[in-house]
């Protein structure tokens, strides 16, 4: 018996695919179906139920995969007493929003980086609904993004929020143009898709307020968002750090609203898997909360 096969059926049982499991272990499924049958001769019992299309873990295999993730534990608890934090060894897949990743993403990865040298870190961006199906399926490890979740699989932790402004074109607003309900109505507002979260958040805010704007729907990047503003297509909310590189090069300017017209600030949430107690993801989460929760924005 090995940790490596130990680790194997961890992470078989725990994503409930053996393709997720070789994928993450960066290695072939056959190779990880290899390691789980060699385990299963040395028990003399089936770990996994193989009849159907998709393997299923049986009781046997349930017991083991308890024990795996004590003895991975334990392997992580030697190494960090033996040469400290740095020891830990893996690969960190996360995802992230456009916001995150073009603010205080360098910062995090700094740090992480110096904590975990032996650490190999895998972002993805992307928009809410993405970035939370990817650590629900397994495919990344957390997600920081804006808005809950209701997930129960999903354990989430507030981060921070970030001010919300409407911005437009340097002439697309008259000098003395005061954004009110009554212009909202009859002015393109560029949006991502109701799949982003600063999106559903927008949605959120009009409908329970009752105010109704036209839209135009660019895609899923908030950058292409803030480029159909700047070409003067309409007005959009962004941001307030996002949008700052665009205030410093005068192509987005901030549209003064009245009172009922500012929108809430938006929070960042910190995503991951209710079942995820491995030490890895424990010392990564709790930096990503230090560095989150006040984060440092770029100028």
């Amino acid at each position: 018996m090995t940790l490596k096969e130990l680790e194997a059926v961890y992470w078989a049982g725990t994503l409930g695919s053996f393709v997720l499991a070789a994928d993450r272990l960066s290695m072939t499924q056959s190779s990880l179906s290899k390691r789980i049958l060699e385990l299963e001769e040395e028990l003399g019992e089936r770990l996994f139920d193989r009849s159907g299309p998709r393997a299923r873990i049986t009781g046997a295999g349930e017991r083991v995969l308890a024990q795996a993730r004590q003895m991975l534990a334990l392997r992580d608890a030697v190494l960090i007493g033996a040469r400290g934090p740095t020891a830990l060894l893996g690969t960190c897949r996360f995802g992230v929003s456009e916001q995150v990743a073009s603010t205080w993403l360098p910062a995090l990865v700094q740090r992480m980086r110096k904590s975990w040298p032996e650490v190999a870190l895998e972002p993805r961006v992307g928009v809410t609904h993405e970035l939370l199906a990817a650590v629900v399926r397994g495919e990344t490890d957390f997600a920081l993004c804006p808005g809950g979740s209701a997930d129960a699989q999903l354990s989430s932790r507030r981060l921070h929020a970030v001010e919300m402004v409407w911005v437009a074109g340097q002439d697309f607003m008259p000098p003395d143009g005061v954004l009110t309900p009554e212009r909202l109505t009859q002015l393109p507002v560029i949006t991502t898709s109701a799949q982003a979260g600063a999106t559903a958040a927008l949605d959120a805010w009009a409908v329970d307020r009752g105010f109704k704007f036209r839209r135009i729907v660019a895609c899923n990047s908030m950058g292409a968002v803030a480029a159909l503003a700047a070409a003067g297509l309409g007005l959009c909310v962004l941001p307030k750090p996002f949008a700052s590189r665009f205030f410093k090069e005068g192509r987005l300017v901030r549209v003064a609203a009245v009172r009922e017209l500012l929108v809430p600030s938006l929070p960042y949430y910190l995503h991951w898997r209710r079942d995820d107690d491995s030490t890895l993801g424990a010392a990564v989460r709790e930096t990503v909360v230090a560095v989150g929760s006040k984060p440092r924005w770029p100028g």
